[in-house]
């Protein structure tokens, strides 16, 4: 097998992957979509979410907690009709577990330590975990998205004060509704 053959397998398994990681590219919207809503709504309703010591942290984990069911079981659909994956579309798979596990370990540590928001820890991971998935399936939206989220990230810990409600909208926007779009929209080019 001769180089050139070598490098079109990389790159078609790369373009298979990507066309496989078109319902990564739903669940950055539907998460978009829902966290930029949740916090919109936050912002500008603070009675009716703070309307307890407890309600806030409430519809801070319920609501998220509904989507990751949903979104969970919408990709074991998902992943039933496509039929196959690849190893590249099982390495993104779990990353996103782990970022899972690092939001429900990051409102863990928060709740235990009485932080009020760990807004910035898990937009961390969450850039984070754009970058990688990005880079592993070359595509640029996805990680430029995550390093803009990052430098959102590092930007908010030199300047403090900031309402985490207004930084969940933009750095969601950038970090995932954006590339999103884009990768959802992926047309196969071959």
């Amino acid at each position: 097998m001769t180089k050139e053959e070598q490098i079109k397998i990389i790159n078609d398994a790369i373009i298979q992957t990507k066309t496989s990681l078109k319902p990564l590219g739903y669940n950055l919207l539907f998460w978009g979509i829902l966290i930029i809503s949740m916090s919109l709504f936050h912002y500008f309703f603070p009675e009716l979410v703070q309307f307890s010591n407890y309600s806030s942290l409430v519809y801070w984990i319920a609501i998220p907690v509904i989507g990751m069911i949903y979104t969970t079981y919408y990709n074991i659909k998902t992943g039933h009709k496509i039929g196959y994956e690849t190893q590249l579309g099982r390495v993104v798979k779990i990353i996103w577990a782990v970022f899972g596990l690092s939001w429900l370990l990051h409102v863990a540590i928060s709740l235990i330590k009485g932080i009020n928001s760990p807004t910035l820890e898990i937009l961390f991971s969450l850039a984070i975990a754009l970058v990688m998935t990005g880079l592993i399936i070359k595509f640029k939206n996805i990680t430029i998205g995550g390093l803009l989220l990052l430098a959102f990230v590092v930007y908010n810990h030199v300047s403090p004060g900031l309402n985490f409600l207004l930084m969940n909208v933009y750095g969601i926007a950038f970090g995932m509704l954006i590339p999103g779009i884009s990768l959802y929209r992926f047309k196969e080019t071959k």
